[in-house]
């Protein structure tokens, strides 16, 4: 099982990608940057919790990552 700096690296990573991506969305639909950044932020952050944890959980009971893991 990877040390606790893993995940936490991991969810970082995951928080600025998806950040990084919605504003772009939300500016590209018109949005203004007062209002986009915080609903970026708030998305991201709740969508990468669930994305890792459910990483973790699945590396812990030993479930494979993807189809091709599968024998």
């Amino acid at each position: 099982m990877p040390p606790l700096r893993h995940w936490i690296m991991q969810y970082l990573f995951a928080v600025v990608s998806m950040f990084t991506l919605l504003m772009v969305v939300d500016l590209l639909r018109g949005e203004t940057l007062e209002r986009a950044w915080v609903s970026a932020l708030m998305w991201a952050t709740v969508a990468s919790a669930i994305f890792i944890g459910t990483r973790y959980r699945n590396m812990k009971r030993g479930i494979a990552g993807n189809a091709l893991d599968k024998k």
